[in-house]
This record gives C-alpha cells, sequence and structure tokens, in this order.
C-alpha cells in the first residue's frame, strides 16, 4: 500500500496504522514477522526514517516487538484486566484464560517494618510470607509477593502448600476462613525486570515489567495483605475505567 501524500496525516502515521489494520484484519497473526526497513521502505514509497518512525510507535505501545538480529514481530494480545479488587483467577477467567499458580515460597517470617507499619502488627507479631509465580494458560504471566498477618491465617491449614499451589488466595480468605475483604489501595508503575524476575518469568534481561502495589483491607478496616504483583510489560497491560461527573460532584460550599 502507498501512503496519500495528498492528505494532512503524517506519513508515519499512515504507515503504523497500515501495520496496525493488517494486525487487526489477522493479515499479521501474532509472532509473523513484519518486513525488514527496506521491505516496508519499497513496498510502501516512504523513507527509511518514516519507517523507523512508525515501528517505533507501534513497539512502544506493545503491538510490535523487536529481536535484535532478528527482525520485528507481531506481538500476542496484552492482557488488560479491569482495574478492580480482583483476584488474579478472576481476571484471567474473565478474559477466557485458566489461571494456575506455582509455589515458590510460603513461610513464617518477622515482617520488615515497612510491612508491619502497613499491616498495623504488634512488635512480635509475624506474617506469612508467599510468593507465588502466577501463569495463564500455562504461561508465566506475574509474580505475586505477598505479606499476610500470620495469627488470621494460621487457622484449619487453609495456607498449606498444596492450597497455594492451586487455589486463588482470595478465594481461600473468603471461602475457607470467613474473611470478608473490603477495599484495597494500589499504585502501579513501571520497572525493569530484576535478575529473579526475568528467570522466573522466562523474560530478557532489562525487559520491562509493571509493578503493582496493593494493601489490602478487610470489611472491618483491618489491613489483611500488602504484596507486591510483578507483570511482563510484553503481556499485561493494566486499565482504568474513568467516569466524570458533575461538575459540583464532590463539592463543599463556603459561606463569608
Amino acid at each position: 500500500m502507498l501512503v496519500d501524500r495528498a492528505t494532512s496525516t503524517p506519513l508515519y502515521l499512515q504507515l503504523k496504522e497500515a501495520i496496525a489494520a493488517g494486525i487487526r484484519d489477522g493479515l499479521l497473526r501474532p509472532g509473523d514477522r513484519v518486513g525488514s526497513e527496506a521491505e516496508l521502505e519499497r513496498d510502501h514509497g516512504v523513507s527509511r526514517i518514516t519507517v523507523r518512525q512508525a515501528i517505533n510507535a507501534l513497539v512502544q505501545e506493545g503491538e510490535l516487538y523487536r529481536v535484535p538480529g532478528k527482525g520485528t514481530y507481531v506481538a500476542a494480545p496484552k492482557v488488560a484486566p479491569l482495574a478492580a479488587f480482583t483476584s488474579f483467577s478472576e481476571n484471567m477467567r474473565a478474559q477466557g484464560l485458566t489461571p494456575s499458580y506455582r509455589l515458590i515460597e510460603a513461610t513464617s517470617v518477622e515482617p520488615p517494618p515497612t510491612i508491619r507499619g502497613e499491616l498495623r502488627l504488634g512488635e512480635r507479631e509475624r506474617v506469612l510470607r508467599i510468593e507465588r509465580l502466577l501463569l495463564a494458560d500455562g504461561e508465566p504471566l506475574g509474580l505475586q509477593f505477598g505479606h499476610y498477618p500470620e495469627r488470621l491465617l494460621a487457622a484449619d491449614g487453609a495456607f498449606d502448600p498444596a492450597a497455594l499451589a492451586s487455589t486463588s488466595l482470595y478465594g481461600l480468605l473468603e471461602d475457607r476462613l470467613g474473611l470478608r475483604l473490603g477495599k484495597a489501595e494500589e499504585t502501579v508503575e513501571p520497572a525493569i525486570a530484576n535478575r529473579k524476575e526475568v528467570q522466573l518469568l522466562g523474560i530478557p534481561e532489562d525487559a520491562p515489567v509493571l509493578v503493582v502495589r496493593r494493601l489490602s483491607f478487610l470489611a472491618t478496616g483491618e489491613p489483611i495483605e500488602a504484596v507486591k504483583l510483578v507483570f511482563r510489560g510484553d503481556k499485561y497491560r493494566y486499565r482504568v475505567d474513568v467516569y466524570r461527573g458533575s461538575r459540583w460532584d464532590g463539592a463543599v460550599a463556603e459561606s463569608s
């Protein structure tokens, strides 16, 4: 497809849209190699700079990915769960994926000062530290590094290794321990994978990851979880729906 030089749309955006349309229409499938810069330059009648701008934009948006020395390929669709107080398994099942877990560690430890403060623990209280690999359709997608008050979770063997390797953690809290979850405070930020994350997730060195930190509370207001979730940047996209209400929503009237 030759680009249309008569329009005001920049040439790189036209080329970007042409490649994106091929992905949407199924002409380019996940794992397919897109043409080299020289091939795209020739096929679309544009300069090498235009090709690079278009490819860079699609790589940044996660539509394509580069393999050094081999070329540029179509990326698989990213998991994009709706931001809500839901478990990993609930998010995956909502998107037609099968969740599973691989338990790395579950042990009783003295909590670091930050975790002790977040969970409002006494000086001698301990936590259960749980590390799990999170998988979707058998493929590693993320890592869970969680801390939970031991006094609330030690009952009835609900958090034995077999359960942690096969069951939603929130399901254990609610269904087996009868604890009702209320709300969570969450932050999201990009990062570069460390050595452990690279090894467990099977991603290249210096690969981007999405780090989600969540502090969860029971319906009573008592903190129950301080967790860090690390997701693959090439497989996971964080989605948030926001709504604009009345311009006076939440306004406080003042008189003088």
